[in-house]
């Protein structure tokens, strides 16, 4: 991490001649401080960086001295690619360090008739791909993940699955796939002998099993994705079919495990609240078990089964206030 940020803080200067310790902790997304430190390993390490004084001043390289860091390498030129396609890094990670690296040495690499236009866009467009209500969970394996995939290393992980049980699995990572700003690892699992699509952030940890792979020649991680997309909804299309009996509630939060065990046919998010359809077998089955938690829980249909809740309330405050 400290040696991207190393390389991002010579890149700054030497794209804008000078720069304040406030600019480069900002842009560089750490404190003042640390980039105090940074730069006196710098000197330390003999790259000629001086102090500027004054309203205007900052750090600069000394006169005359040159340090060409601008030449784009393999890895900056994937990195860039990789953001072009809209897969970006995830925050305060050293990839993420790498790609701001790389978007510097272009930027100071092309010609300086074009820096203004550069400035302009950069202040004017900006990019926010988090949804408005749901939170975004960082990733801690997320850069190990793409480096296996990157370089075809096996993976050994602890994979939870969606009732929350933890199971230990070899996967040779074949590729990955964002969507719905959520990632997925396609993957071949050695356990079951199959292709599988494993959620990103169900992966609670992991450990290189130093061991290479040869992914497949007739491997198509764009038709392997569109397929299991297509089974998915022919899936839920199944289950919806069979629906015993729906009930719609309304939630002020993630509905964690409250109502863990059960079908949800449809979930949205409206001002603020989280609305899920769930399929509860039975009118019993429902009260059953809305009625021990109705003290989070905000049933909105079926009627039936919210005016009973209300009466079985009402019959209870009778009872306790004689």
């Amino acid at each position: 991490m400290r040696l991207h940020r190393l390389i991002g803080i010579i890149l700054l200067i030497e794209s804008r001649g000078v720069i304040k310790a406030k600019d480069l902790a900002e842009a560089l997304e750490t404190s003042e401080r640390t980039i105090y430190r940074d730069i006196d390993i710098l000197c330390e390490s003999g790259i000629a960086i001086k102090s500027v004084p004054g309203p205007t001043g900052g750090f600069a390289f000394m006169e005359g001295y040159k340090l060409s860091m601008n030449r784009m390498h393999c890895d900056d030129v994937i990195n860039l690619l990789l953001s072009g396609m809209g897969i970006r890094p995830e925050e305060y990670t050293e990839n993420a360090l790498s790609l701001k690296n790389a978007i510097l040495k272009l930027e100071s690499s092309v010609p300086k008739e074009y820096a203004p236009d550069i400035k302009k866009a950069k202040e004017r467009f900006y990019f926010d791909p988090t949804p408005w209500w749901k939170e975004v969970v960082q990733n801690d394996n997320f850069d190990s993940i793409r480096t296996a995939v990157w370089q075809s290393k096996k993976l050994d992980i602890s994979y939870k699955k969606p009732n929350g049980q933890i199971s230990n699995r070899i996967i040779r990572p074949y590729g990955l796939i964002v969507k719905d700003s959520e990632w997925y690892v396609v993957a071949y699992c050695e356990n079951r002998n199959e292709l599988r699509a494993f959620k990103c952030n169900r992966i609670s940890s992991l450990s290189e099993c130093g061991e290479k792979f040869e992914t497949p020649k007739d491997f198509d991680l764009e038709a392997f994705w569109n397929g299991s997309v297509k089974r998915f909804k022919e899936e839920a299309e199944k289950r919806s079919c069979n629906i015993c009996y729906p009930v719609q509630v309304q939630l002020n939060h993630e509905k964690g495990d409250l109502l863990k065990g059960f079908q949800v046919i449809k979930k949205k998010i409206e001002n603020g609240h989280y609305i899920y359809t769930i399929d509860m077998i039975s009118f019993h089955t429902a009260f059953t078990v809305i009625f021990g938690i109705s003290d989070e829980i905000k049933v909105l249909q079926p009627l039936e089964l919210k005016e009973y809740i209300i009466k079985k309330s009402e019959n209870i405050l009778k009872l306790n206030n004689c």
